[in-house]
């Protein structure tokens, strides 16, 4: 089932405790970082620099076509959740007729 994300509910009406808040601000607060630049590298700058490089060698640059990225299965997770909960459904039934029968053989 596709839907819009106009169709979406975004939360305008929820309602958040002042604990739920705290916890979320904890949640950023540690897993923010100040940022680095130089944990990261310009890989594309660093293609184009090495082209440039052969190409000023005299060398044939060849570029290929980039894979086509790969797309990943879409889950419903209201029906991820509903067959979770009817797989579970008859392990409960099962305890719940196995508490009655130990229950009555404590009763007698």
């Amino acid at each position: 089932m596709k839907r819009a994300l106009a169709d979406i509910a975004k939360g305008e009406n929820t309602k958040l405790s002042d604990q739920e808040i705290e916890l979320g601000a904890s949640l950023i607060e540690n897993m923010s970082d100040g940022f680095n630049p130089e944990k990261y590298r310009d890989e594309y700058r660093e293609r184009v620099q090495a082209m440039l490089d052969e190409n000023s060698k005299g060398g044939e640059i060849t570029v290929t076509a980039p894979e086509a990225p790969q797309r990943a299965q879409i889950i419903d997770l209201m029906q991820a959740l509903k067959q979770s909960i009817e797989k579970a459904k008859p392990k409960r039934k099962a305890a719940a007729a196995q508490r009655k029968r130990k229950a009555a053989s404590s009763d007698s």
